[in-house]
């Protein structure tokens, strides 16, 4: 299984723009740039997923649904998926996609959360990955993601997008 890991875009700070709450936080104008900047840049680079899951959050959804719309897929290819909240055990998320019946998944969702199930997947706890916002990892999982099965292909940032330098889908 191809896991790609893909960090919310920027979003509104919360207090600004009357936002109280951390879930209701919306993408930025550049946020939204990033986003489709990185479904350019992964679709020219061959990336196809089968299907894309993202957090409940605002900015997680609004991060998955630019990428559906710029990769030109169905609504159906976007799904709401609760174990990429904040806070939700890394055995809870692989459970889930251990389910799926898919190859090549997007996971769509929030620091630190991404960077430990990263590091989780690789079998190292101490492992530091810091997805910076839109950025993305492409982890190989064999048959099944679960701790220490992973095998990190590669990170990048938006930087790398709008260089033209994001690598191959290829591992």
């Amino acid at each position: 299984m191809e896991l790609y890991l893909i960090r919310h875009a920027e979003a509104v700070e919360l207090g600004e723009q009357g936002i109280t709450t951390d879930e209701e936080r919306p993408l930025t104008s550049k946020g939204e740039r990033q986003a489709e900047d990185a479904a350019r840049a992964l679709r020219s680079r061959g990336v196809v997923l089968d299907t894309l899951l993202t957090s409940p959050l605002v900015r997680a959804r609004q991060t998955a649904d630019i990428l559906q719309r710029v990769w030109d897929q169905p609504t159906s290819f976007v799904q709401v998926c609760d174990e990429l909240s904040p806070g939700v055990k890394m055995r809870k998320l692989s459970k889930a996609l251990m389910k799926m019946e898919a190859e090549r998944v997007g996971l769509v969702g929030h620091m630190p959360q991404l960077g430990d199930f990263t590091a989780w997947l690789l079998g190292e706890k101490s492992v530091q990955i810091d997805l910076a916002k839109a950025g993305v990892a492409l982890v190989v999982c064999g048959d099944a993601p679960g701790k220490g099965l992973g095998s990190l292909q590669w990170l990048v940032t938006p930087e790398w997008y709008t260089d033209g330098k994001a690598p191959s889908s290829n591992p």
